[in-house]
């Protein structure tokens, strides 16, 4: 499968997975003695950890991509 929205251009370079992945994310949370709930967008960028659903391997996001994203044009 070819992922066009966020996931495009992940894939893992262990066994070459590409439907879903654990990916250490920033976010916003409201917090409070009892607990916590996110809100908001959440982030990650070439840094960020990430581990492959099937085949456990983890790494930086950039190392599970293919090429750069595209430019966005304005």
């Amino acid at each position: 499968m070819t992922n066009t929205n966020c996931l495009e251009n992940i894939v893992c370079p262990q066994c070459s997975h590409t439907d879903s992945f654990t990916i250490h994310v920033r976010t916003r949370a409201h917090v409070t003695d009892n607990g916590a709930e996110a809100y908001g967008d959440m982030e990650w960028d070439e840094r960020s950890f990430i581990m492959c659903e099937h085949c456990e391997t983890g790494g930086t996001v950039d190392e599970f991509t293919l090429e750069p994203p595209s430019p966005v044009k304005i």
